[in-house]
């Protein structure tokens, strides 16, 4: 076993092959000791990893500061259970659950016995590492430090807020899959295939998210606000002849397409009046 002291230690269990939180480059510095189910399986994750060092016990984690929990969600509330009942000194450290949709109110019994607790999750990006924390404030400080360490950024979310990260990322990447499946039937139908396809679809997704982000949020409507309201219904009519399952699918996310809009104008009326 090292003898120097290190700032991580790691609580792993599951499959941690598609983990980027320990794939960040500070890891090979400081990560020190490694528990798992069995030492012989913290072993041969640690030599996985090429990082850090195995470890038979909690209480073997007490050298390290900050202590990486990267676990499967239905692990995690015995794995608390099992870090209290230790004899490891709680209140002298800080956890982070990793990769995982829990709130960092799923460390509460750590929180009870004095520890600071935070949550670490990557997040989309294209060009570098991105990683969204939530939690208290000093362990969201010292994760933060950490990711910047390995050249990557981190999104501060508040404390008992993910909830609110987790509605955005459905409303962004889940919901509007079945709409994207919609127009690509359409594309095919039209003759525009392969590539060409994907390339078309992607140039509408960006002109969407440039259109929005010059504020163009209450007026959306795309060929709506291109052509007359009779030349619009017309394709529309034309569309129910040919694919009718398709134009009821259209006309059904228009309805509540419109409707959510009246709304939300509504809305933004109220707040400049106030």
């Amino acid at each position: 076993m090292k003898s120097q002291s290190q700032p991580l230690g790691l609580v792993i269990e599951g499959n941690s092959t598609h983990s980027a939180v320990l794939r960040l480059s500070a890891l090979a510095e400081e990560l020190g000791p490694v528990k798992s189910v069995a030492k012989r399986v913290a072993r041969r994750l640690s030599n996985l990893l090429h990082v850090g060092y195995a470890v038979d016990t909690y209480e073997d984690l007490q050298d390290a500061r900050i202590i990486l929990l990267r676990v499967p969600d239905a692990s995690l509330s015995r794995i608390v259970d099992e870090l209290c009942a230790s004899a490891l000194r709680i209140k002298e450290l800080m956890f982070v659950l990793c990769e995982s949709w829990l709130p960092s109110d799923a460390l509460q019994l750590l929180c009870d016995r004095g520890a600071q607790v935070a949550t670490v999750m990557s997040a989309p990006s294209s060009q570098d590492k991105c990683f969204v924390v939530e939690g208290q404030l000093p362990v969201v400080r010292q994760v933060k430090r950490f990711v910047e360490r390995s050249n990557a950024r981190t999104l501060e979310i508040r404390v008992g807020t993910k909830h609110l990260y987790f509605a955005a990322k459905v409303l962004a990447t889940a919901l509007p899959v079945p709409f994207l499946a919609d127009a690509q039937t359409a594309l095919r139908a039209s003759g525009i295939t392969g590539r060409q396809l994907y390339s078309l679809l992607e140039e509408m997704d960006k002109e969407m998210f440039r259109t929005f982000l010059n504020g163009a949020r209450l007026t959306w409507g795309g060929p709506l606000t291109e052509c007359s309201p009779e030349i619009a219904e017309s394709h529309l009519r034309r569309l129910g002849a040919s694919n009718p399952k398709l134009a009821d699918d259209l006309k059904e996310q228009l309805a509540w397409a419109r409707r959510k809009s009246h709304s939300q104008r509504k809305s933004a009326a109220r707040q400049e009046q106030a």
